[in-house]
């Protein structure tokens, strides 16, 4: 993207009100549209800012920031909200720089009023790389809007982005499912959280078939990763003890899955554990074989044993099984 490189000053600039990196915050709490008080105390609040406004202080801005021309002697930020909040509050609190450092200017990549919209959403995203990271969920909201709001296709997202064009329809349909979760929430009176989008975005292939294929069936899903009646959640989180990733490896088997949803005291770990003793017998079907096998390597003459281990991958497995049978008498 053309820009050019200025000094501007800090009191012409006004924050970005869809700064990617606040589009949880912005969802959470039911904000139609920031100002820039309101925007400036939700970037206070993070955990970064103290960090960010002590290093301000001392060493003011290393990085310029980005910023588009409205035209009228104001400018818009594109990425750099927090560096901007933080000069903005050194400023409020006639806080003193030390020598050669300047709050109430800050260097900027300035880009013109006419870049389109479009232009301007693709670049912070491009942007982005290196920084403090948005987080999954709002990474994904971000290429969900360059998807639905600004018309860029999948293919020009991978390409800005510098992602598979895989990875980016999987974004767009896992954040489509997730804004399915935030109205259920709602509707049900429960919290909103941003980690519960990992629920979505890291289901296996397995889930997402039996559960992801209706809204009904979605509903069902939802319903496992929040608490139900008495308090317990059913999948209580995505690793891989007693959550997603066990339950990944028995939703497919429908008569453990029915023993798990059925029962509300079950959990992950013992509907697997089932799916396990139930599977065992299945397991040891090979032993079945066993007789077979014997009386056919029994058939074999000298020359046709001396045969078989004249080749060389025939001879390493024979040496395997030997191996393998000898652990049972050991």
């Amino acid at each position: 993207m053309k820009s050019e490189l200025k000094i501007i000053s800090v009191e012409e600039i006004i924050l970005d009100k869809e700064n990617p990196r606040l589009a949880f915050a912005k969802i959470e709490k039911e904000v139609k549209a920031w100002t820039d008080k309101s925007m400036s105390e939700e970037i206070k609040e993070t955990y970064v800012f103290n960090n960010l406004l002590n290093s301000i202080q001392e060493y003011g801005v290393m990085d310029p920031i980005w910023v588009q021309d409205l035209g009228n002697g104001k400018y818009t930020v594109i990425e750099g909200n927090m560096r901007v909040t933080v000069l903005k509050e050194l400023i409020t609190n006639n806080t003193n720089p030390p020598p050669g450092i300047d709050y109430n200017t800050v260097k900027a990549h300035v880009v013109s009023k006419e870049t389109e919209k479009k232009d301007i959403d693709a670049q912070k995203a491009v942007l982005q790389t290196g920084k403090n990271p948005w987080g999954p969920f709002n990474e994904a909201a971000h290429i969900y809007d360059l998807f639905w709001k600004h018309k860029s296709t999948i293919d020009e997202i991978a390409v800005m982005l510098g992602r598979s064009v895989t990875s980016i329809s999987h974004e767009i349909d896992n954040f489509k499912i997730y804004k399915e979760f935030i109205e259920f929430s709602r509707n049900n009176d429960l919290p909103i959280d941003p980690n519960k989008y990992s629920f979505v975005s890291d289901a296996s292939n397995t889930i997402r078939t039996k559960f992801f294929q209706s809204k009904q069936s979605r509903k069902e899903y939802f319903k496992l990763i929040t608490p139900n009646e008495e308090g317990i959640t059913r999948i209580p989180s995505v690793s891989n003890r007693g959550g997603l990733k066990v339950f990944s490896k028995f939703v497919s088997d429908e008569k453990t899955l029915q023993y798990f949803l059925k029962n509300s005291t079950v959990t992950v770990d013992d509907a697997f554990e089932y799916f396990q003793e139930k599977s065992l017998p299945r397991k040891k079907a090979w032993v079945k074989k066993i007789p077979s096998l014997v009386k056919s390597m029994h058939k074999l003459n000298k020359f046709e044993r001396e045969e078989l281990l004249e080749n060389s991958t025939t001879r390493i497995e024979l040496r395997k099984l030997q191996d393998e049978v000898r652990k049972f008498f050991n």
